[in-house]
């Protein structure tokens, strides 16, 4: 089993210093966002923000929230292929769950994916906070989530993990 631990920290304690030059996986809510995040990405977390912002102005509603976690602990240096293997496992729990988030465009990278999971099951240990969840409502987990991710006979990949649907509010009348 090739197990991923990611830490993900609410973007108002992560320390910038943290952040200069790390490569990761962040979750962008912005200030529109309510039930589902804004995006998913994966890359050069501060370089990747300024993307965000781009040329024209403000790509996502100010101010942002959200959460990050830096890849780093692999002790093969892919932290970039573990990022994307992250992002595109987190993209399929939260097309799962009814939390996919409205910017993302692209699924992912399915080939990052296969890269950990072609032998061996790819196991994602996810602490600290759950990203699927608006910032606002965030408490620390206890323990971890996890995803898992296999190939199974067919050839298709597997993913299990331990998300519930999103849970809709009754219209109040």
């Amino acid at each position: 089993m090739y197990t991923i631990h990611v830490r993900f920290d609410r973007f108002r304690d992560i320390n910038l210093s943290e952040l200069i030059g790390a490569i990761g996986v962040y979750v962008i809510w912005d200030a529109r966002a309510k039930a589902r995040p804004t995006y998913i990405g994966e890359g050069n977390i501060l370089k990747r923000f300024a993307d965000h912002v781009g040329r024209n102005g403000r790509r996502f509603a100010h101010p942002w929230n959200g959460y990050a976690a830096i890849v780093s602990g692999s002790t093969h240096d892919v932290h970039k292929e573990e990022s994307k293997a992250v992002e595109r496992l987190l993209l399929d729990v939260a097309n799962d769950t009814d939390r996919l988030p409205v910017a993302n465009i692209q699924p992912g990278s399915w080939s990052a994916v296969l890269r950990f999971c072609r032998d061996e099951t790819l196991r994602l240990a996810i602490s600290r906070y759950d990203p699927l969840i608006p910032p606002s409502e965030a408490k620390p987990f206890a323990g971890s989530k996890e995803i898992k991710a296999r190939v199974n006979d067919s050839g298709d990949i597997e993913v299990q993990h331990g998300w519930r649907v999103r849970r809709l509010r009754a219209p109040i009348m």
